[in-house]
């Protein structure tokens, strides 16, 4: 009789192999996706398929085509990509659900060859980076997620420079800066969004209140006051973001899953493009109680990245495909 094998003796393979010595997996799930100009765009995709939870970084020169074999250039990271932001068409940081951020480089070698080179990296949260967002002037950017915690990161040093442990009593969904603004964001968690001004030192006020998870948050780049949050039995809110108490502009029910993400389209007042735990994209007129304007289920399966450029909305999803979308007002 063979004797038998014990059968995770293989674990102790695959734990000691490097990034390099591991099997290449197809990275199905896109998690996120930023477009700088028409030369310059950034996709993420993490692997939640394998022993190894890693991600896939995709450079893009050309915009017009994201089959992931047409990619510029392809750098893989330890552990799954969670948000990307830009610095510059050239440099944009990375938040991971290790926890890490990092600050990736477009180089060019001495043999004329590019490539993605790691400038900076630091692990200060204890747990997932869910939400990054970066303040207006290119040189801060403040994170948030699963360790309950918010970061201020200065970017050349790549130093958290103001930490708010606790911010929330729960998992910080997502953070977003004012847009012109360099000291204040919104914050969303279970049950409450916060509006922050780090300059102060009682810097968070209460702008939403709920009793069901806040999932996730837009602000309106061309209406300053008004900030778009999702909820998770999905209802967008629109709400004003002035201090002074909470002032509820417009709610809707809009999907029947959890909001996953909120994006205003910077050259319109009023677009705002959503997704949620589901395959469609759906894009409303807050100007308009939330009137829906366009709606698309061309995915099939769960949409995670949205982003906006010259007023065509791009979306990608763990369907591995990335859509184009071009909205055009339509009544409902």
């Amino acid at each position: 009789m063979t004797s038998l094998i014990q059968p995770n003796l293989n674990a102790d393979v695959y734990r000691n192999m490097t990034a390099a010595d591991r099997p290449h997996v197809f990275n199905k799930h896109l998690q996120c996706i930023s477009i700088y100009n028409e030369t310059s765009a950034i996709l993420g995709g993490s692997n939640m398929t394998d022993r190894y939870w890693s991600g896939t970084l995709w450079y893009y020169n050309d915009i017009t085509d994201f089959d992931r074999n047409k990619a510029h250039i392809a750098t893989r990271t330890e552990s799954g990509i969670c948000d990307i932001v830009p610095i510059e068409s050239d440099k944009f940081v990375l938040g991971e659900d290790s926890g890490a951020l990092q600050i990736f480089h477009l180089v060019t070698k001495s043999d004329d060859l590019q490539e993605l080179q790691c400038i900076g990296y630091a692990a200060l949260h204890d747990n997932s980076l869910l939400s990054l967002s970066m303040f207006h002037d290119k040189e801060h950017l403040v994170s948030g997620g699963m360790d309950c915690c918010i970061k201020i990161w200065d970017i050349s040093e790549l130093m958290a420079i103001q930490s708010y442990g606790y911010a929330h009593a729960d998992i910080i969904n997502c953070v977003q800066a004012k847009p012109g603004s360099d000291s204040e964001f919104v914050s969303v968690s279970y049950c409450e969004a916060l509006l922050w001004d780090k300059r102060l030192s009682k810097p968070a006020q209460c702008i939403l209140k709920k009793d069901s998870d806040l999932t996730a948050v837009s602000w309106n780049p061309n209406l300053l006051n008004t900030v778009a949050i999702g909820t998770d039995d999905g209802r967008v809110v629109i709400v004003d973001a002035r201090r002074g108490g909470i002032e509820v502009l417009e709610e809707s029910c809009s999907f029947p899953r959890p909001v996953h993400k909120l994006l205003f389209n910077p050259d319109s007042e009023g677009l705002l493009a959503a997704c949620c735990d589901d395959a469609a994209v759906k894009v409303f007129d807050i100007n308009n109680h939330l009137a829906p304007v366009y709606h698309d289920e061309r995915h099939c399966d769960f949409v995670r990245g949205l982003t906006w450029f010259n007023n065509n909305l791009y979306s990608c999803s763990w369907d591995s495909r990335v859509l184009k979308h071009a909205v055009k007002i339509w009544n409902s």
